[in-house]
């Protein structure tokens, strides 16, 4: 294990023998890190509320403060809350991970393979699932959801229970107060759907015949004369059933916020 000399690592931590913390680190509290994970100068990990959990090959650049306590009045210090980070993840500089609360599940998860950059936040409660691109000084609210893959650009955002779906693109300073269903790009304040993410598709490997299935699904929740149970009863008639189409047609039925088509 690598530890610097002049970082501040906690005697509750457990830091695996192959990561590697910078100088003038902070490690505060329960907190576990996974090999190969590299924490750079002046990081704050942890604190003396909850505890954190980080895997593997993960690189947290300097500044970042994660696993510090919710911006929710209602957070109770006396609640266990968790933080939860997979694997190679990259969070970059000024990077801020709220744990979760109470009310809300008690734990913040993030997934493997995602870069968050320089002045992002993940509130309290949110999930975010592998692959993901958070652009710089991008800003999600408590409880927010993010599936795989999915990107959110410069200075974008959501409110508090937005979902986001898997292979979408929320366009740069747009803020979402309603669900972004899979495979769509939206954009605005406040955001609305705009088109289906036809470059995010074809880089994400999926060949022409299902990339134009996906679009005949988006084509119909575009159509602004059909109610969100017509689309899903044209979807289901039009689109060649598979994986990515039920879990389109999954979103749909199960949003609670509504689709920002308009």
């Amino acid at each position: 294990m690598s530890v610097h000399p002049l970082a501040v690592v906690s005697e509750e931590a457990e830091i695996s023998p192959d990561a590697d913390i910078g100088p003038f680190c902070v490690i505060n509290g329960r907190v576990r890190i996974g090999a190969g994970t590299v924490v750079e100068p002046h990081a704050v990990i942890g604190s003396r509320f909850g505890s954190v959990t980080i895997g593997e090959r993960n690189l947290i650049q300097s500044g970042a403060v994660v696993g510090g306590p919710p911006q929710d009045w209602s957070y109770s210090k006396a609640f266990d809350a968790k933080l939860t980070i997979g694997d190679d993840n990259r969070i970059g500089e000024y990077v801020t991970i709220s744990l979760g609360t109470e009310k809300g599940g008690g734990e913040t998860r993030i997934g493997n393979g995602n870069m968050l950059m320089a002045y992002s936040h993940v509130g309290h409660d949110c999930r975010l699932g592998d692959g993901i691109v958070m652009t710089n000084v991008c800003q999600l609210a408590g409880h927010v959801e993010v599936g795989d893959r999915a990107v959110l650009s410069g200075m974008s955002g959501a409110t508090q229970f937005v979902r986001i779906g898997a292979y979408a693109f929320l366009a740069g300073d747009s803020h979402a107060n309603k669900d972004i269903p899979p495979f769509m790009i939206a954009e605005g304040h406040w955001a609305t759907l705009r088109a289906p993410n036809r470059v995010g598709l074809k880089r994400a490997g999926f060949d022409e015949a299902e990339r134009r299935n996906i679009e005949r699904a988006a084509r119909l929740l575009l159509d602004a004369s059909l109610t969100i149970a017509d689309v899903i009863e044209r979807i289901r008639a039009e689109c060649t059933p598979s994986p990515q189409i039920e879990s389109f047609v999954a979103f749909l039925e199960s949003s609670t916020r509504g689709i920002a088509r308009r």
